[in-house]
């Protein structure tokens, strides 16, 4: 019975072996051919799925920045492909995609002539960059170029020197971001489909290429309101050293300035994961999800999507204007630029903030060199950085701080004697006497800013001292930084005083006070604080914050908390006081330098212009606002560079009243007050 038991056992044992041996000639002799080109030609990798980022919405809940669907370009590390096959390969894609957005900007700062190889950046930072990058503190842009092309095995007799240079960029940028077998490149995003065609029909000449479908920020309003939105990049080297903890990877898209820079944490999402089949020329086989990415938090700003938009054609339709009327220099012909801020006089809130020129976001990098050439400078945001002289604006700060301080009184007058002639060595003139030889004759403190006379605010400010105007101008922010969130991307300016003359070598005289009284003299402030400084003057002396984030919402996009206004400081002005000066701002409009401006217009508005020369021949124009003026809602200060005079610059600031008033208020209109 025993030998019968082993008889079984081995027949089962050889049936299992026959089996076996025969899937074996089955998959190595009959299809081994077919199995082994399957497996040659197709890889599965884990790759990362970009999660959308939150949208960027306007206080009422409208979309400025929102996600499209676009194509971006991968290089993918790929078996076989030699270094010379990857040079050729990133070479087809630059002559494929043109000036489609790509990853190698600053990367190589070279340029080609006539076969010689130069910086394209000064002495300096050539150096610094050369160092940095491990080629020498002292070596020349040829030495670069030859150490690369060795390194890379770049055949400098196939290609062109731009060529040349394109391919040593990226393959430089590909080494510092880490390409390996388990992270792509990101060549290029928001790829055309045309170009996507050419690509995916000739497999051959892009070996190791992917196309990947991914969501991509979509500007519905294009240029609007660029330099506060900011824009969104993928991560350069020193990004990804710095975030990668955070778990970023060298394709990781991350906020580069603007709101986009300063949110970043709430509006990146969560990227997810996913496994790929892919063959080896790149080409996907099929997909599977892993982990579902997780879209970004939305964002509401403060800012009135209406107000933006008026904002934004008022102010190029003025410099336009401007431009066109202007015969000289000296009146308007080269104005070119400017700024608008709209506040809430309540709260703080911005509910516009435009600066001119501005660029599209979504061909920056292709219009980049143009734009950095441009001389109107159409990248600087000249809301928060732009610093001018507030010029005769600033007499509004003098006058305060006078009747407060027990200087003047609100019926006290002075009279304009055409020259002020306290000091012997130094008795500048009123504006009307320069022109014309007249003056204004005797003078209270709303006349004076009706008429906005010198001679008034040089007495005034010289019997006030300069350490108290710098007392007065601490309490209305200016000079300094407003506090608003994007506060990294804000000048403080300076106010004029001893201390700074002193610290740019320079002598203070005492008649500097005078020049300091009227808006000129050293004191430089921006659009940002000049809007708030009305702001202050119109609600009757509390200066919120600043703010243009209204909230941020919950993972759900259904709730978020608010931002609630914040008080910085309040300057105790008495009734009778500040009727006294927002009498002569009212007077400026009914009577004054803003009358043409504002004539026939629907709401009661308040206003004071300035005229700042600089240096050389040209003059910024500067124009303050609130209304309604019995009830104040909105600040606006608007600042255009070479307009010849503050009242060129009133008419941009009526468009917006205009706008804001008809379009989403009621009014009494016969006062212009506000029912609502």
């Amino acid at each position: 019975m025993k030998p019968k038991r082993y008889t079984a056992f081995y027949i089962l044992f050889a049936i299992i072996a026959v089996i076996i041996l025969l899937r074996l000639v089955n998959l190595q002799v009959t299809h081994g051919e077919y199995y082994r080109e399957k497996s040659n030609t197709r890889t599965v990798r884990s790759v990362e799925l970009v999660a959308p980022r939150g949208e960027i919405l306007d206080r009422n809940g409208r979309a400025i920045v929102k996600n499209a669907t676009g194509f971006s370009v991968y290089i993918l590390s790929v078996d076989g492909r030699s270094s010379s096959q990857l040079n050729a390969v990133i070479n087809n894609l630059f002559f494929t995609l043109g000036n489609t957005s790509g990853r190698i900007d600053g990367v190589l700062p070279l340029t080609e002539q006539s076969g010689k190889y130069f910086f394209s950046i000064e002495s300096a930072s050539a150096k610094k960059w050369s160092e940095e990058n491990g080629f020498g503190k002292k070596a020349s842009a040829q030495e670069i170029i030859n150490a690369l092309c060795e390194k890379y095995d770049i055949d400098t007799k196939k290609y062109t020197g731009q060529e040349i240079i394109e391919i040593a960029a990226t393959r430089l940028n590909m080494k510092k971001l880490g390409f390996s077998s388990a992270t792509p490149y990101l060549f290029a995003e928001n790829v055309p489909i045309e170009e996507i065609s050419v690509i995916k029909e000739q497999p051959e000449s892009f070996w190791g290429v992917s196309i990947v479908t991914q969501p991509l920020r979509s500007y519905p309003y294009k240029s609007l309101g660029a330099h506060m939105l900011g824009r969104v990049g993928v991560v350069n080297a020193d990004e990804y050293k710095a975030n990668k903890e955070n778990g970023y990877t060298i394709n990781s898209h991350i906020g580069k300035d603007g709101i986009e820079k300063l949110l970043e944490e709430y509006l990146r999402g969560e990227n997810g994961r996913g496994i790929v089949e892919q063959s080896s020329h790149g080409r996907s086989m099929g997909q599977s999800i892993t982990k579902e990415p997780v879209s970004g938090r939305n964002v509401n700003l403060t800012i009135d999507l209406d107000m933006q938009i008026a904002c934004e054609e008022a102010l190029e339709d003025t410099i336009r204007a401007i431009n066109s009327a202007g015969s000289t220099a000296e009146n308007g012909r080269d104005a070119d630029a400017g700024s608008m801020v709209v506040i809430d006089v309540n709260t703080g809130d911005i509910l516009a903030m435009a600066s001119y020129p501005s660029y599209e976001i979504t061909t920056f990098t292709q219009d980049y060199n143009s734009l950095l050439k441009n001389p109107s400078k159409p990248l600087f945001n000249r809301s928060l950085a732009g610093t001018y002289s507030p010029a005769s604006t600033f007499k509004l700060l003098v006058g305060t701080a006078a009747l407060e301080e027990g200087i003047i009184t609100t019926d006290e007058e002075i009279l304009d004697t055409g020259k002020y002639t306290f000091f012997k060595d130094y008795q500048p003139g009123c504006w009307i006497y320069n022109q014309t030889g007249g003056t204004h004759g005797y003078l209270n403190i709303s006349e004076a800013i009706r008429d906005s006379c010198n001679v008034f605010f040089f007495d005034v400010g010289r019997r006030l001292t300069i350490e108290k105007i710098n007392k007065y101008a601490e309490k209305f922010g200016l000079g300094q930084n407003s506090g608003i969130e994007l506060s990294a991307e804000e000048k403080t300016g300076v106010v004029a005083s001893p201390e700074n003359r002193k610290k740019n070598n320079g002598i203070w005289y005492p008649g500097d006070v005078c020049q300091t009284a009227i808006g000129q003299s050293d004191t430089l402030v921006t659009p940002i604080q000049l809007a708030n400084y009305i702001a202050t003057i119109a609600n009757g002396g509390t200066r919120y914050r600043p703010h243009i984030i209204k909230s941020i919402q919950s993972n759900d996009k259904k709730s978020g908390s608010e931002t609630e206004p914040e008080i910085l400081s309040k300057i105790d002005m008495s009734e009778e006081n500040r009727k006294a000066i927002v009498k002569g701002l009212r007077m400026v409009v009914t009577e004054g330098t803003a009358y043409n401006a504002f004539h026939g217009c629907k709401v009661s508005v308040a206003a004071k212009t300035g005229s700042a020369q600089t240096s050389g021949v040209y003059t910024n124009g500067v124009c303050v606002a609130y209304a309604p003026y019995e009830k104040p809602r909105i600040a606006i200060a608007c600042v255009i560079e070479k307009a010849g005079s503050g009242a060129n610059v009133a008419q941009a600031v009526r468009k917006v009243v205009d706008s804001y008033f008809e379009n989403s208020q009621v009014l009494d209109m016969q006062t212009g007050v506000l029912t609502k």
